[in-house]
């Protein structure tokens, strides 16, 4: 899908790509945001399709001339998740209007899951002989 603008001078194209691109550049800036999930969304499709490539983790729903955006991420450990979720809407809400021109009307924040750091690996200790 691509949001198609027509004028008198012509034709402007937006790709789903630069969409994509657009909501992630903006909600990777918010605290609390560890990574995206980019696996598929609909396994069983994906197997019947024959591909299991990695996704993107922005969709896009066409309303009219409005949009609704659904974005999956990894929060870190020890945030908020309704805290990080609302600015994370806000963020790409706002980024995906100023720089398209087309009205946003949802942005849907999925929590795929939660980053944990992996603890550093112990070496072991040397003992007294």
């Amino acid at each position: 899908m691509e949001i198609i603008s027509k004028s008198s001078m012509g034709e402007l194209i937006i790709s789903n790509e630069v969409v994509s691109s657009i909501a992630i550049n903006a909600a990777k800036d918010v605290d609390g945001i560890s990574s995206f999930y980019t696996g598929p969304v609909d396994v069983v499709n994906t197997i019947k399709q024959g591909s299991l490539k990695i996704t993107s983790p922005v969709r896009m729903m066409q309303d009219g001339d409005d949009f609704n955006i659904s974005i999956y991420v990894n929060i870190a450990p020890g945030k908020k998740f309704q805290t990080v979720a609302t600015e994370v809407q806000t963020a790409v809400k706002e980024s995906v209007q100023n720089m398209t021109g087309k009205l946003v009307n949802k942005v849907n924040v999925i929590v795929a899951g939660i980053d944990f750091d992996d603890p550093a690996p112990q070496e072991p200790c040397e003992t007294e002989d």
